[in-house]
């Protein structure tokens, strides 16, 4: 195929695309549709597991120093609680080592207190009655248990931690990444067969120029290039259609739920943020299944084209 056909195939595509614009904004509604569900579902599911994130990055191990006995001797030195950050820093599966000391432990518990408690407790003694502490945040929530046991090797340490928590967030962070594929996967699914059902009706609706070019010679490619053509324009046009419409809707579901939002101590993701990468795979996902619901369709329709031509 030279280019001179080439370009007349591809200026038959957009010409195609706005003789049959009833069905072209058939397909083009029916593809928002199911992308409009698509991206307004992966920013739910976005917003799930930013919280459940959140949630991970707080749930943290506590690894108290025991710098002293029952009797108040002194069991650990500075260097040697600083010796004890560097080995937790070096484990596996530890994201971060944060060092709380005892003051500002204290400090932050005195602010919780009413300011006649705080002010008793601080007149009864000057001593401070919690111990230096360790802030470790993990990598993976699946490696806890292991994490917790090899911190536990460590002397002097007491160590608090939230293991079934942990389990549980590592299970429902699996369990959303599972269920988006599949909601995702089925809804594509879905609109790859009801594209290819709406440019089945444009392909009969044409059944009559179709068969003339194939009594003329036409090959295939040449019938079919055309369609498919038509089926990345409307691709195009539905996947950047889509983002506005889930923009919009993201945008008032955000507005209509910010007191709940709010009151909860919510903040939800910023569309802008997955604005562009959205668009690209609206954009692929609609050339996709019009291009494939286009040669789909026909492949179907020029295997029996021998039968539909003498038909006509």
């Amino acid at each position: 195929m030279n280019w001179a056909s080439l370009k007349y195939l591809i200026k038959e595509g957009f010409r195609n695309t706005w003789s049959n614009r009833m069905m072209s904004v058939a397909s083009i509604c029916v593809l928002l549709s199911c992308l409009v569900i698509i991206g307004s579902t992966a920013m739910i599911f976005l917003n799930i597991n930013s919280l459940v994130e959140r949630i991970e990055s707080e749930n943290v191990i506590m690894v108290y120093i025991n710098d002293k006995d029952e009797k108040g001797n002194v069991l650990v030195s500075e260097d040697q609680i600083k010796s004890i950050g560097k080995k937790l820093e070096k484990m596996n599966n530890v994201a971060s080592v944060e060092f709380v000391s005892k003051e500002k432990a204290w400090a932050q518990q005195l602010k919780t207190m009413e300011d006649a408690q705080a002010e008793f407790f601080t007149t009864v003694s000057s001593d401070i009655p919690l111990p230096d502490a360790y802030k470790v945040t993990v990598t993976d929530l699946g490696k806890f248990k292991n994490t917790v046991k090899e911190i536990k090797k460590i002397d002097n340490i007491t160590v608090r931690e939230n293991s079934d928590l942990a389990k549980k967030l590592d299970t429902i962070s699996h369990g959303i990444s599972i269920i988006a594929i599949v909601i995702i996967s089925v809804l594509f699914a879905i609109s790859l067969f009801i594209i290819a059902n709406t440019i089945k009706l444009t392909v009969y609706s044409r059944r009559l120029e179709i068969s003339i070019m194939k009594s003329v010679g036409a090959t295939n490619s040449f019938v079919r290039l055309p369609f498919v053509v038509e089926g990345i324009v409307l691709g195009i046009v539905s996947g950047v259609l889509s983002l506005g419409a889930v923009w919009g809707v993201y945008e008032l579901a955000v507005r209509s739920f910010s007191d709940l939002l709010t009151s909860l101590g919510l903040v939800a993701l910023k569309f802008t943020d997955y604005a562009l990468p959205m668009l690209g795979i609206f954009i692929a996902v609609g050339i996709i299944s019009g291009v494939g619901g286009s040669l789909i369709t026909m492949r179907r329709y020029l295997n029996k084209e021998g039968s539909e031509i003498s038909a006509v």
